[in-house]
């Protein structure tokens, strides 16, 4: 796994990745405070990684709290009988990525694995643990991170539980767009909780109906 780490860059005189990190952060966590977007830089890392590159795996002690720059990634976990289950994708800009909720967590509950070539920007768990107790103000940050992640988790479960096999399909094209041509479908198919075959027929109905439409607009 290759890593590429800010501390480096910015040592090397790379000023732009320090003004686009600082950006970063302005965008995604809402930061105007010029003291802690700098407590904040000071920790940062960029990890860059290939495709199929493993970030972390279940049962691993947590490493770091990391936010999506660029890429696609999976996490997932094992079932009973050793079969990987896909929990979630990622891939939006600045969308963070947790590999468990609770900082204090002894290991991770999934698996982090890159679909396509991507890059972390990632704060180790150790730094912002110290953060936190140094300065309120990075609790009201993560607790408004983890707001919206537990959010966003209920939100899928209940589509994923609560709709028909079409509606979840119809669903994950809309809040995942193109990712059903870029992503193994095996995996899709894992997260919507459908069988491969399903997700195949699903597809060819829709992509029939997407034709017919064209035919009778033309």
């Amino acid at each position: 796994m290759r890593y590429n780490y800010l501390k480096e860059c910015l040592e090397g005189g790379t000023f732009a990745v320090k003004v686009s990190v600082v950006e970063f952060y302005r965008q995604v966590l809402e930061l105007t405070d010029g003291e802690l977007l700098q407590k904040l830089l000071s920790v940062t890392e960029i990890h860059c990684l290939s495709k199929r590159d493993i970030f972390i795996r279940e049962g691993q002690p947590l490493n770091y709290i990391s936010f999506v720059v660029s890429g696609i990634f999976r996490e997932w976990i094992l079932d009973a009988n050793g079969r990987d289950i896909t929990d979630c994708f990622s891939f939006r800009y600045g969308e963070p990525v947790m590999p468990a909720f609770d900082l204090n967590a002894a290991c991770a509950m999934v698996t982090i694995e890159a679909l396509t070539d991507g890059e972390f920007l990632c704060i180790p768990i150790d730094e912002v643990r110290n953060l936190m107790r140094e300065d309120i103000r990075f609790v009201h940050i993560y607790n408004r991170l983890l707001a919206r992640a537990m959010e966003r988790h209920w939100e899928v479960k209940n589509i994923l539980h609560k709709q028909t096999a079409s509606e979840r399909y119809q669903w994950f094209l809309l809040s995942y767009p193109g990712l059903i041509d870029k992503v193994t479908h095996r995996y899709i198919a894992s997260f919507l909780e459908m069988s491969p075959v399903t997700l195949s027929r699903l597809r060819s109905t829709t992509d029939r109906k997407a034709e017919s439409s064209d035919e009778n607009n033309e």
